[in-house]
């Protein structure tokens, strides 16, 4: 029940705001042929509060099934891949 509020809470403008901007950093990853992006290089410069929201954003992109995470051991960066729904959906 409380991931559905969470779940509910999040189809908001910024987890579509969140989706895009993802969409559109793969797409200029394409063409210079990498297709994964840094947890730690999207945080980089963001404040705390920014930076909280994305990582919130990211973990819904997730259940949501728009992108595979991995992150080797703990504390580790975390790798973004894009799901074939993030790169096909208008946002």
């Amino acid at each position: 029940m409380i991931l559905d509020l969470i779940l509910m809470f999040s189809d908001t403008f910024s987890l579509r705001a969140v989706a895009k901007y993802l969409q559109n950093l793969f797409e200029d990853e394409a063409v210079h042929g990498r297709k994964a992006l840094s947890m730690d290089s999207l945080l980089a410069r963001k404040t705390r509060k920014e930076a909280s929201r994305m990582f919130f954003e990211t973990l819904v992109l997730k259940t949501k099934d728009y992108i595979h995470v991995e992150q080797g051991k703990p504390f580790d960066d975390i790798c973004i891949k894009p799901r074939l729904k993030l790169l096909k959906s208008d946002f």
